[in-house]
Parts: structure tokens; sequence; C-alpha cells
């Protein structure tokens, strides 16, 4: 089966629920496309109250670091926003006191960043959950 990597969605969504072994397949083939698309990978855990005051900067950080935006206001705002949205839909029913693990991917396309999350959150170690959202959110009418 040949797997189509074209949208960013999809891939950043792929990209969340991969073990390692997967993850490495997948930027392998990222890289070796010509489709202009740039992935980054990071595990965000702790409790979520915790979670909740570092994750937007966490995640700027991210698209920094692996060079998914440049640091300029258009495209940082993009992420900001890109990353509350995808927080507010994979916690919006979990207490504050659980903990969680998530896998965090970043994929653009120069114009567009999806935002991918899946991971767990538990209350109680016998009570894990699965999460997953995704949010695509604008970042720039030119591509550098």
């Amino acid at each position: 089966m040949s797997l189509k990597l074209q949208r960013i969605g999809k891939i950043a969504m792929i990209a969340a629920l991969t073990d390692e072994e997967e993850e490495a397949i997948l930027k392998e083939k990222i890289e070796k496309s010509s489709n202009n698309i740039k992935l980054a990978i990071t595990v965000v855990a702790g409790v979520l109250k915790d979670v909740k005051e570092t994750f937007v900067k966490s995640i700027i950080g991210c698209a920094l670091q692996n060079n998914i935006v440049n640091k300029n206001s258009v495209e940082i705002h993009g992420v900001l926003h890109g990353a509350l949205d995808a927080l507010i839909g994979i916690t919006h029913q979990i207490p504050v006191d659980a903990s969680i693990k998530m896998k965090v991917a970043l994929v653009t396309d120069g114009r567009w960043i999806a935002i991918a999350i899946y991971g767990d959150s538990a209350i109680y170690p016998l009570t894990n959950h699965e999460r997953g959202s995704l949010t695509i959110m604008h970042i720039s009418n030119l591509r550098r």
C-alpha cells in the first residue's frame, strides 16, 4: 500500500499517531518528497494544569527550532492560535489534576500549519482515555 502524503492535516494526524519506528519512516518519506512539506514532532506530558501553562510556548519553540515557521508575527500568530485550538480540542473535558501524555505533530506547506495531538489522559492509572485533536491555521500568503 502506498500512502499519499499531500494534505497537511492528514500528515499531522498520522504523525501524531506513530510509534518511534513509524515516525522515522514517515519523516524519511516527507524528506524525500518534493512537495515542500515540513514536519516536526514533540511530546508533552504532565499534570494538565501545568501543561496548560507551558503548552503554547513549547509548541512555538518546537515550530521555530525545526524551521516549521519563520520568526515573524504572522506565522507565530498562526502557530499560537493553532496550538490553543488543538489544546482546547483535546482537553475540554479533562479535570485539571489529570495526567496527560500527548504526541504533538506540526506540519506546514508554507501557507498553512496543521497541529495534531494524540495521546492519553487519566485521573487514575486504570482510567486512561485516548484523545486526539487537529487544527489547521493559515500562516502566510507567500512561501519563504
